[in-house]
């Protein structure tokens, strides 16, 4: 029964994974360009946006290491102590910012349909600016302890931590609460106070009815995205304290089965903000039809630029 659930998520990792992989490079590139655009660029939120793709898009890059791993047995984490060091930090540190930028996008909406003007200012470019590098330099520092700690074992462990201290699983357990527990909370607890305020009065009467209208395109696209984010982590996250608490539970192999699909969830929700945008948000997609146009008529060009050339040519040396 074990040896059959293990052959059923190396296959899952060999067909699905390399989709997500593709599916959320492509995405969020695009995410990048898009919420660059004039349009989407001039809101506060769009920064938080940004910072969230960058970072998926670093962790699907590094997910690679994982689809070679469990599914052609590749792993490029027992290269050195320094490759198993650099991707576990980097896996780490990246879903880290994704989920906190999450959060920061949903006190950022909580700010902007806020009744109160000193609120309202807290939701602008500049203080988005500074709260994402505030973010940033948290959590590279907060998991530095990876570049000291794990080490590569030839014993069967892999790439795992080096001391089993009651300081060194205290501070893994404190991490992982940080990344499991306390995201999914805040942002339900902002996601409702925004809704509240939507639902409650209409602020902001003084600014145009399009920066308005994306503005509301924006909470929507925000709020979808916090709904999936918790619906595709919490699995892996409540699999994951499993393993971390101090407890006499002894994993199994359908424990193991489930937490590879839970994995996969997991990979799946780095992708999906991309697709979610282009459901939610109509100036997303005219932001993507235009880019779209863009490259198709610079494409376009460049095929008409040659034939040109080469006619004027021919009627060159016809001419002579």
């Amino acid at each position: 029964m074990s040896a059959s659930l293990t052959e059923i998520s190396i296959k899952l990792t060999q067909i699905v994974l390399p989709i997500i992989i593709v599916a959320g490079i492509v995405g969020n590139s695009l995410n990048i360009i898009i919420l660059n655009r004039p349009n989407l660029r001039s809101h506060a939120c769009s920064k938080y946006f940004l910072a969230l793709a960058s970072s998926n898009l670093i962790y699907l890059i590094f997910v690679i290491n994982y689809f070679l791993s469990n599914g052609f047995n590749i792993n490029g984490q027992m290269v050195s102590n320094v490759s198993c060091k650099i991707i576990q930090y980097i896996v780490s540190v990246c879903p880290f910012i994704s989920s906190y930028s999450i959060i920061l996008a949903s006190i950022d909406r909580f700010c902007a349909s806020s009744t109160s003007t000193i609120l309202r200012r807290f939701s602008s470019i500049v203080v988005a600016k500074y709260f994402i590098l505030i973010v940033i330099i948290y959590s590279i520092l907060w998991y530095i302890n990876i570049l000291v700690l794990y080490e590569v074992y030839d014993d069967g462990y892999g790439c795992t931590i080096r001391s089993k201290s009651i300081f060194n699983q205290g501070l893994l357990l404190i991490q992982a609460l940080l990344f499991a527990a306390v995201p999914p909370i805040l942002m339900l607890i902002f996601g409702f106070l925004t809704i509240y305020n939507t639902t409650r009065s209409r602020v902001l009467q003084q600014v145009t009815r399009s920066y308005r209208r994306t503005e509301g395109q924006l909470i929507r696209m925000l709020f979808l995205q916090v709904i999936l984010y918790i619906l595709l982590n919490t699995p892996l996250c409540v699999l994951y304290l499993l393993l971390i608490i101090p407890s006499d539970f002894i994993p199994t192999s359908e424990f193991f089965f489930g937490f590879s699909i839970t994995q996969i969830l997991f990979y799946l929700s780095y992708t999906t903000p991309f697709f979610l945008y282009i459901l939610s948000a109509r100036v997303y997609r005219e932001e993507l039809i235009h880019l779209v146009s863009k490259i198709c008529h610079f494409r376009q060009r460049a095929r008409i630029q040659p034939m040109s050339m080469t006619n004027h040519l021919n009627r060159i040396i016809a001419r002579n």
